[in-house]
């Protein structure tokens, strides 16, 4: 009920890149295939099961944005559920419930829209079915294990950092378990995922001439930031709760009269080797991406954090034979514990809501809240709504196009509009793309701005502003600045668009040259 209840809260928020996956999901559903501009083949998708998923909840109820994430919610307390009744069948459920279900960062990429917790839902599953391959030999754990590392792929590509290691120690484990059979093992372990993945990149490679989408060539890792990502992944730690419960752990039973904690780390390493080696893995390349636009809030290791409890939970097991209550502090530090962890995460999610969507010192909107993210949005909604507005009335028989820096909700409530940017929808391989290309801006009929954030209206539009027609504008305080600096949100009218196009595949070349720059 918690789990719901805060959930409900935080359900006003929706992540503005969500959008651009509702975009392709509806066309797709619509007929117009899996794209986000019609007949413009280009994927902007980093989850593409996430699109498809998304497409048949639109197709079954004509609603995106609150049946995903509903069906989000519902798959990730069954999924972490499952997990934690597979692996502690027989254990209370009270510590993995506060570090996960009403983890203030779960809840809030709930309700964010976008694919975390979907991925987080078959990483856990994938966990627990490899936590009892480990153990003995079961046909339905290698095949539930196997399906999840391929759904786990397709949600996002970068998992396998995590899956791969996990997949080779499940494998080595089951072949020496197993007395016959060796084969028919392997091949349960390896062939639903294996399919599951091919024949998505079979199909990208065929329909957008590309296995991976623009997001690896417009936002590639950054490894000038190291220092910054580690610490940010060292704040995630301590925010979830997961440092200091492994700290009071190490603290409680170190050296107590039978508590067995060299042993208890000891087993919990051998027993988890692959996935602690995939988390080592993935966490060097998490320090050139975590960091990333739209990585604020932790998404990007947020998806791990029940395997991480679960891991820290298992510790905790056997490191004494009364379990939690054990330890030098007994029964009365548990107590603290728990209600220390209650008064936690509840002030996080009070500060998400009023000061800061990503709390701690490193990462990205330090200084935007829940709400002002929200108002963000809805001035989005009323740039579309002007654009509408002002078309309907021009008279042009035609979609008009807009140019945008934010491709999500704004183009979804401009359906009937081609939608260019700098880089994330338009981003071509053989044509140049950025912030001030001249063919997009000069051929758009709408021009949104940002300013100051993205620098003087004159450097964003490339020519002198009252050239242009201004139709819409407003002020919004507490965009991520610490002195509540304002930001102006402009939408420009281009009466006379040049004719400039770019090819419908990400591989096609140049079709126009860029024209000069107007004075």
């Amino acid at each position: 009920m918690a789990n719901i209840a805060l959930f409900c809260w935080f359900s006003g928020f929706i992540a503005e890149d969500a959008y651009i996956v509702y975009r392709y999901s509806e066309n797709l559903a619509n007929g117009n295939g899996l794209v986000f501009n019609d007949g413009e083949y280009v994927s902007a998708l980093t989850s593409p099961l996430h699109s498809l998923i998304v497409s048949l909840l639109y197709t079954l109820t004509g609603e995106s944005a609150y049946t995903n994430r509903i069906f989000a919610l519902g798959l990730h307390f069954g999924a972490t559920l499952l997990a934690f009744r597979l692996i502690h069948r027989d254990r209370n459920p009270t510590l993995f419930g506060l570090l996960v279900w009403i983890s203030p960062f779960a809840i809030f990429w709930t309700a964010g829209g976008l694919e975390t917790m979907f991925l987080a839902s078959f990483l856990v599953l994938a966990y627990a079915a490899a936590c009892r391959c480990v153990e003995s030999v079961h046909n339905k754990f290698q095949l539930l294990f196997s399906i999840c590392l391929g759904l786990a792929f397709l949600t996002r590509f970068d998992s396998c950092l995590v899956t791969l290691p996990m997949w080779f120690h499940v494998a080595y484990r089951q072949w020496k378990l197993s007395d016959r059979e060796k084969i028919f093992t392997i091949l349960r372990l390896w062939l639903p995922g294996f399919l599951i993945a091919l024949s998505w990149l079979a199909t990208s490679y065929w329909y957008y001439h590309d296995i991976f989408p623009t997001s690896v060539y417009h936002k590639p890792a950054r490894w000038d930031h190291q220092r910054t990502n580690v610490l940010y992944m060292i704040q995630f730690g301590l925010l979830t709760g997961l440092i200091p419960l492994l700290c009071w752990t190490i603290i409680n039973h170190a050296k107590h009269e039978g508590s067995k904690l060299s042993y208890s780390l000891k087993q919990t390493v051998l027993k988890n080797r692959g996935v602690l080696i995939g988390g080592l893995i993935f966490g060097g390349y998490a320090t050139g991406t975590a960091t990333a636009h739209m990585m604020f809030s932790y998404r990007m290791l947020l998806p791990y954090l029940p395997i991480l409890a679960l891991l820290i939970i298992q510790l905790i097991d056997i490191v004494h034979t009364e379990g939690y209550q054990a330890g030098r502090f007994g029964r009365a530090g548990w107590r603290v514990v728990i209600n220390f962890a209650i008064v936690i995460q509840a002030a996080q999610f009070y500060y998400i809501d009023q000061h800061s969507v990503n709390p701690g010192r490193y990462g990205e909107y330090t200084n935007l809240s829940r709400q002002t993210y929200m108002q963000f949005m809805t001035l989005l909604t009323e740039q579309a709504e002007s654009i509408n507005n002002h078309w309907s009335q021009y008279g042009e028989d035609r979609p008009p196009q807009v140019h945008v820096y934010a491709a999500g909700i704004l183009p979804y409530n401009l359906e009937r509009s081609r939608v260019v940017d700098w880089g994330l929808i338009s981003y071509r391989k053989n044509v140049p793309v950025n912030a001030a290309q001249r063919g997009l801006l000069y051929s758009s009929d709408y021009i949104i701005t940002l300013t100051p954030r993205h620098f003087t209206k004159k450097h964003q539009l490339q020519r002198d502003p009252k050239t242009l027609e201004l139709i819409h504008e407003r002020s919004l305080l507490g965009f991520d600045h610490a002195d509540d600096k304002p930001e102006v949100f402009s939408v420009f009218f281009n009466p006379n668009p040049i004719e400039y196009n770019l090819p419908n595949f990400v591989d096609g070349p140049e079709l126009n040259s860029i024209p000069d720059k107007i004075q």
